[in-house]
C-alpha cells in the first residue's frame, strides 16, 4: 500500500485496522446492542422521573426496564471491553516489558486467563439459563433466563475477543482511550 497522505498511512497501521474483519464486525454489533440498552436505560429512568411529577403516567415497569437494561448492557459489553482493553489491566508490566519477548508471553498469558474466566462464566450462564425460566421479574414478568442469555452472549464474545488477542499477541494492541472522559 502506497500513499502520500501520512495520516492515511498511519491509520492503516492502527490496531483497529489490523483486527480481523469478524472481530471488527462483532465489535460493531456489540456497540450497537450496547447503545440500544443504554437508550432503554435512559428512557426508563427519564420515564420514572416524569412519573414523579405527573403521577397519572407513572408506571412501575419503567424502573424495571431501566434495571434490566443496565444488567443486559453490562453483560453485552463485556466482550467488547475485553477486546479493547477496557477491563482492569496491570499496565505496569506493559511499560516495563514493552519490546521484549516476555511481553508477548505476558499478553498470551493474560488472554488465556480471560479465555478460561469467560469460559467458566459462559458455562455458568448456560446453567442459569436452564434454571431461569421459572423465575420472572416482578413487574414485567420477564423470565430471568433472558438476562442470562445476555450474559452467555457477552462472555462468549469475551472468549472470541481473547482468542483473537492470543493470535495477535505480537502486534500492536488497541487501547481504550478514556482520556476524553476524565475531568
Amino acid at each position: 500500500m502506497s500513499t502520500d497522505d501520512p495520516a492515511e498511512a498511519s491509520a492503516a497501521y492502527e490496531p483497529e485496522h489490523n483486527a480481523p474483519a469478524p472481530i471488527r464486525w462483532l465489535s460493531r454489533v456489540e456497540i450497537w446492542t450496547g447503545t440500544v440498552f443504554f437508550g432503554l436505560l435512559f428512557l426508563g429512568v427519564m420515564y420514572q422521573v416524569l412519573g414523579r411529577y405527573v403521577p397519572q403516567i407513572a408506571w412501575v415497569g419503567a424502573g424495571e426496564v431501566a434495571r434490566l437494561s443496565m444488567v443486559a448492557l453490562t453483560f453485552v459489553m463485556a466482550g467488547y471491553l475485553i477486546g479493547k482493553n477496557g477491563h482492569i489491566v496491570i499496565e505496569v508490566f506493559d511499560s516495563v516489558l514493552q519490546g521484549k519477548k516476555l511481553f508477548v508471553a505476558l499478553r498470551v498469558f493474560a488472554a488465556v486467563v480471560m479465555v478460561l474466566t469467560c469460559g467458566a462464566l459462559a458455562w455458568e450462564s448456560l446453567l442459569m439459563i436452564e434454571q431461569g425460566w421459572r423465575r420472572v421479574s416482578t413487574v414485567l414478568h420477564m423470565p430471568l433466563a433472558v438476562l442470562y442469555i445476555f450474559a452467555l452472549i457477552g462472555f462468549t464474545s469475551g472468549i472470541i475477543h481473547s482468542i483473537a488477542k492470543i493470535a495477535a499477541a505480537g502486534r500492536p494492541e488497541a487501547k481504550l482511550d478514556i482520556s476524553e472522559m476524565e475531568g
